[in-house]
């Protein structure tokens, strides 16, 4: 049951994607979303006596402010003209990081969705936003690149399938967003038919499990065939014009990912549809 939307506004070009996609959420669900503006304190000069005010430091923080304010004025503006419940914050971080204040927000929320990485902009903030409300914040978190869309409840998903806790995290947590008209694969890249991993019939006890809550799966076992499993999986999306990819996020091995890349990051950086993690 989703009854609150948390979306954290990043001020990047798919910050319009995330709103839409909570729209659509809310309004199906009758759910209340809650928008959040971070304003993170410039670092005060620090000498031996102390903190040393500055007048640099003070018109910067004022000119944020500013900023902060005015983008949240254009989003109650925006948000005024929907049939939903909304409100949106402005928080000032000084202790924390904005990320890690976000994911203290997002923790009295049933689902985050948020703009997916902007490629115009190599900083990276969209990866420290999305790994700390990943991975910090109880919640999964539904990623809307620029240019996609929502629908409620999904029309066309795949579930990403690894007989892994986070995978079966993500499966669960997806149930309010499917429906029995939902066409869903299950699918599978390389699995390993094994009793530790996926069995004498890889994909058959989540199929079962699904088919109990209404659903209906076509379990789907695919060769990677020389590609990364990230990549595997988005040729499957694209393939079946899917809208909504369901996965874990960042596994057992999640600081080598988080270091060196792996599937959470290939599907980030590749993905043109909504993909809900869940860590």
């Amino acid at each position: 049951m989703i009854r609150e939307i948390f979306v954290p506004l990043l001020r990047s070009a798919s910050d319009g994607a995330a709103l839409d996609a909570a729209m659509v959420l809310a309004r199906a669900h009758k759910a209340h979303v809650t928008s959040l503006v971070t304003l993170e304190h410039p670092m005060p000069l620090v000498t031996e006596f102390g903190y040393v005010p500055s007048e640099a430091s003070q018109r910067q923080l004022d000119e944020s402010r500013a900023a902060a304010e005015a983008l949240a004025a254009r989003t109650r503006a925006q948000l005024a003209h929907e049939d939903v419940t909304s409100e949106v914050r402005v928080t000032e971080v000084m202790l924390l990081w904005s990320e890690e204040t976000a994911a203290l927000h997002a923790r009295h929320c049933d689902l985050t969705v948020m703009g997916g990485p902007d490629a115009q902009d190599p900083s990276p903030h969209f990866g420290l936003n999305f790994k700390t409300l990943l991975m910090h914040s109880g919640r999964p978190v539904l990623v809307v690149p620029q240019g996609a869309t929502v629908s409620a409840p999904a029309r066309r998903v795949v579930i990403a399938w690894k007989p892994t806790a986070e995978a079966a995290r993500a499966v669960h947590e997806a149930l309010p967003l499917l429906a029995a008209s939902s066409q869903i694969d299950v699918l599978m890249i390389d699995p390993q038919v094994t009793e530790g991993r996926h069995g004498e019939q890889p994909g058959a006890d989540i199929a079962h499990h699904l088919a109990r809550h209404g659903l209906t799966v076509n379990v789907v076992a695919q060769p990677r065939e020389g590609r990364s499993d990230g990549a595997a999986i988005l040729r499957h999306v694209q393939d079946v014009g899917a809208d909504l990819l369901v996965m874990g996020g960042y596994g057992h091995a999640r600081w080598r990912e988080v270091v060196l890349g792996g599937a959470t990051r290939n599907i980030l950086e590749g993905a043109r549809t909504a993909v809900l993690f869940s860590h």
